[in-house]
């Protein structure tokens, strides 16, 4: 989920958006193509949600670390954690501010940067930065175009170039905008995403 105030974002009351009676969001596509293609390792899920992408991930032996400013989300992804006996921990924490001196060989961001600004160029930087040596990043987020009906206020959305820009010396894997069936609880819409998967290129030694 994104961040804008505690437990808000652009008008959207998440702590209400993860009660019990919301269906849960499918497991993300893209996210699934890029693990299943890598050996299983450390993996840290900014802006997680209930945890749907985490748990999917430790089911297929990832050691997973997710983080959300959302307490019912948070709630939600612990208990599909423990009632399946995954190695995935949760807590909560705001992308904004949150830093990290650990390194994950997996790092992914689906649907969760805050708005543009401060707390976005933060939370780019903090990604970016927990990437292992020749770890992968993902991010996917709804692209500009959206703004121009109305759909999401522009702040709220994200170019590829403001992506790419903030990766400098990462091997680019994809980077593209593309239309993807987008799904949150029980509603499902055809819209256009930034998507990007990157390769840390390991340390200087690697590269001579």
């Amino acid at each position: 989920m994104t961040h804008d105030e505690p437990g808000r974002s652009g008008g959207i009351d998440w702590a209400a958006a993860y009660t019990d009676d919301v269906p849960e969001t499918p497991v993300d596509g893209d996210v699934m193509a890029v693990a299943d293609g890598r050996q299983p390792g450390s993996a840290l899920d900014l802006g997680c949600g209930a945890g749907q992408n985490s748990i999917w991930l430790a089911s297929k032996g990832w050691r997973v670390r997710g983080l959300d400013i959302a307490n019912g989300a948070i709630e939600r992804a612990r208990a599909a954690a423990a009632a399946a006996s995954l190695d995935a921990t949760f807590e909560k924490a705001d992308v904004t501010s949150w830093r990290t001196r650990e390194r994950y060989d997996l790092v992914i961001s689906t649907y969760a940067l805050p708005p543009r600004g401060p707390g976005r160029r933060h939370a780019l930087t903090t990604a970016v930065d927990a990437v292992a040596p020749r770890g992968t990043l993902l991010i996917a987020e709804f692209e500009m175009a959206l703004a121009a009906n109305g759909w999401m206020a522009a702040e709220h959305l994200l170019t590829l170039d403001e992506v790419v820009e903030s990766l400098p010396g990462f091997e680019l894997e994809r980077a593209e905008v593309k239309v993807a069936s987008h799904h949150h609880g029980s509603e499902s819409q055809d819209l256009p995403i930034v998507l990007v998967v990157a390769r840390h290129p390991g340390p200087l030694s690697e590269r001579a």
